[in-house]
């Protein structure tokens, strides 16, 4: 096989980068050419039944005999060639090969041949490496990457049968502050280069992020370039962190990046298990013509202490990857040294690798299909009040099992599909006049918003809901707001789950808006009172400001054809869920919810559990899946087991299945099947009333249901 590789699928040729995959990535340590045991990874390459493997080649270290120049190599290597031996045992496996380079940091000698090569402390002087003196962190944005780097590529490529080149840490660590730095940011925007002495969100910094994204991106055409001008197959693959969707120009990710990885290699201390999920659909939104990959470590993820050789709980990292390709995230593991002190991660990767090989690959080539959109922020520069509303709003959706995507003004494509019926707004500070004339073309072809907080500004000036119904706001709290409620009105609806309560806890952050003619208030504020004493707890007056409304679009934005509806709620709900998990906020969301969607949805699930679900569409089928996440420490610490759902019921409604599917589902004509140990087995379905209703097989890891037409 060579770098020409494609994959034959039913006759059709594809890239090597397109249909099912799965990685192993071996990342090796200086040692290792003393230690590798070849076969030991043979035999894990087997068992995992991996598509594709990412070796560590060079940059910081060579594993192969470089010729280039000050290019570091393993003082343990002797006359081995590392990375070609690897790169045999995946072709002779017919495996993709992808060769790693790390140029984020580089040794003594280095230094002493290249100072200009090395990145600046904020008072000059050249930056060691935090975690290992003697070595020097490397300036990204000048000569070392746009030609040391560069030439190491070639020569990668020039020399093995690989496929790709992949970097990792090669965006730097922060502004540099070397003259070829700082020269080229004051050409592009007139700023010296921001310091810790600048504000955060002040002008320097602003145009920094925004020039380091288009010399970022540039770098990454560049090093395509290169590649495929020694060999036409070969790409060059950017590791990009997390957040992954927003690091890189449309154009440059469009025409230089096959597809996209998400580093998220486990969850960090407090975080939710969900959160592998959300970032392979966060990428997804931005680029939905690009598959997507989830790098998941075999240890556990720790920026404070990193672990970076060990091992994590076998079900935490089942449960991770699941989750990751229950949202169209192909899976990937990572092993830091390839001397293997712990084997207990083996059977967890082999096992998540399965799953993904019989179930998961099923619709790795369908499309996400939702009723739901969630507005998505750029979660790199985004302030902590509204990432924790966005992870507020995500956390109960989940709870909710509610199927969504994210949208937002890098991925405005979902808001023109038949199915998408309901757009939420989490406490989003700001959208473009581009977005906003979106959204509100949404609105008037029937789709309904459900904004929380006082809605975005539409860049900085009007609000988004005032443009909308025409609803001023009158007061917005500058502070925190204790000791809040909101009260229901006698007819405004919205209160299921609430009999008994006539009020319950509202806000921290309000907005009082003044609706117009026509808008249903369902719930107001009560009059903010004294906390303390214990004796002045008591509101004075009536409950009159409305906390919960729903309106229809201003008299001057309707037309004669249906529009849709504009449901606020007008307090912090996402931002205080996700700090107070208050049952009555989520009562209150699920309630906003249903009326947006008429009533019902595409997919309802009845039974116990905690999951995290998508759906996905093709010619030929529906597949609604889910990560189940039943565990009593899903919400903190390790997965140390997962619960075993019994007797879930999922009901799908077959004109909104028409719908998204494009054509009309024959209901004679389904076949329906569940996961059983591993696989997809038939089971029973009934049909009636226009609804398909199937009980699943016993829930593992992995739940799903699959339609077949």
């Amino acid at each position: 096989m060579t770098t020409t590789q494609t994959l034959s699928t039913g006759g059709e040729t594809i890239p090597w980068f397109s249909g099912d995959q799965r990685w192993t990535q071996l990342t090796f340590v200086e040692d290792d050419p003393l230690h590798v045991d070849i076969d030991a990874w043979a035999d894990i390459i087997d068992r995992t039944a991996s598509t594709a493997i990412c070796i560590s080649a060079g940059g910081y270290i060579a594993f192969y005999p470089t010729a280039i120049p000050l290019h570091y190599r393993s003082v343990h290597l002797g006359n081995r060639d590392l990375l070609g031996e690897i790169v045999d045992l995946a072709r002779s496996r017919d495996m993709v090969v992808m060769a790693r380079v790390d140029p984020h940091a580089v040794h003594r000698d280095v230094r002493d041949a290249h100072p200009e090569w090395i990145a600046r402390t904020e008072d000059g002087a050249l930056q060691e490496h935090w975690a290992h003196p003697g070595t020097f962190v490397t300036d990204a944005y000048g000569e070392y990457n746009w030609e040391f780097t560069t030439e190491v590529a070639r020569e990668i490529t020039a020399t093995y049968d690989i496929d790709a080149v992949f970097a990792n840490r090669w965006q730097g660590h922060g502004p540099a502050y070397t003259e070829t730095a700082e020269g080229l940011f004051r050409a592009a925007s007139g700023f010296s280069l921001p310091t810790s002495r600048d504000a955060a969100d002040g002008e320097a910094w602003r145009a920094y992020r925004g020039w380091r994204r288009e010399r970022l991106s540039d770098l990454v055409a560049h090093w395509d370039a290169a590649v495929r001008d020694v060999k036409p197959a070969v790409r060059f693959i950017p590791n990009l962190g997390s957040f992954a969707a927003g690091e890189l120009r449309d154009d440059v990710a469009r025409n230089h990046v096959p597809f996209f990885l998400v580093d998220h290699q486990a969850r960090n201390e407090g975080e939710t298990q969900w959160a592998a999920g959300r970032d392979a659909k966060r990428t997804r939104a931005v680029h939905p013509d690009k598959p997507v990959g989830l790098i998941t470590s075999v240890g556990p993820e720790s920026h404070g202490y990193r672990w970076k050789d060990s091992v994590n709980a076998g079900q935490e990292t089942v449960g991770w990857i699941v989750d990751g390709f229950v949202h169209g995230a192909f899976p990937w593991f990572t092993k830091f040294a390839a001397r293997i002190h712990d084997t207990r991660w083996v059977p967890a990767v082999e096992r998540a690798f399965a799953l993904h090989r019989e179930i998961g690959s099923t619709w790795q080539e369908a499309r996400p299909v939702a009723e739901v959109c969630v507005w998505d922020v750029d979660g790199s520069f985004a302030d902590d009040r509204t990432r924790r509303a966005s992870a507020g709003m995500y956390q109960a959706l989940v709870e909710l099992r509610v199927p969504f995507e994210f949208v937002g003004e890098r991925g405005l494509h979902r808001l023109g599909l038949p199915e998408t019926r309901v757009v939420v707004l989490p406490e989003v500070d700001e959208v473009s006049a581009r977005s906003a004339a979106a959204l509100r073309a949404f609105v008037e072809r029937g789709g309904d918003l459900v904004v929380t907080g006082p809605g975005p500004r539409i860049d900085g000036g009007i609000r988004l809901v005032t443009e909308l119904t025409g609803a001023s706001l009158g007061d917005l709290s500058a502070g925190v707001v204790r000791n809040n409620y909101v009260q229901r009105t006698a007819d405004g609806g919205l209160d299921a789950g609430f009999d008994g309560a006539d009020r319950i806890i509202g806000g921290t952050r309000l907005a009082r808006y003044e609706p117009t003619d026509g808008v249903a208030v369902h719930w107001r504020f009560v009059p903010d009172h004294p906390d303390l004493p214990m004796e002045e707890v008591y509101p004075r007056g009536e409950a009159v400001d409305p906390a919960v409304f729903s309106s229809p679009l201003a008299p001057s934005l309707r037309s004669e054809s249906t529009a849709g509806t504009i449901h606020v709620v007008a307090f912090n709900i996402a931002e205080l869920y996700q700090e107070t998990l208050l049952g009555d906020h989520l009562t209150l969301l699920r309630n906003v919810l249903r009326a947006a969607l008429d009533g019902g949805a595409l997919v309802e699930v009845h039974g116990d559990g905690l999951i995290d679900a998508a759906a996905w569409v093709d010619d030929e089928s529906f597949v609604f899946a889910f990560a189940n996440l039943t565990d009593p420490m899903a919400m903190r610490g390790q997965q140390r087991a997962v619960t075993p759902l019994l007797g879930v019921e999922v009901t799908v409604d077959l004109d909104r299945l028409s719908t998204a599917a494009g054509h009309t589902v024959d209901p004679d004509a389904l076949r329906a099947q569940s996961v059983e140990n591993g696989r997809f087995a038939e089971v029973a379905i009934q049909v009636s009333d226009g609804s398909a209703v199937v009980t699943l097989l016993p829930v593992h890891e992995l739940g799903a249901l699959r339609l077949l037409w």
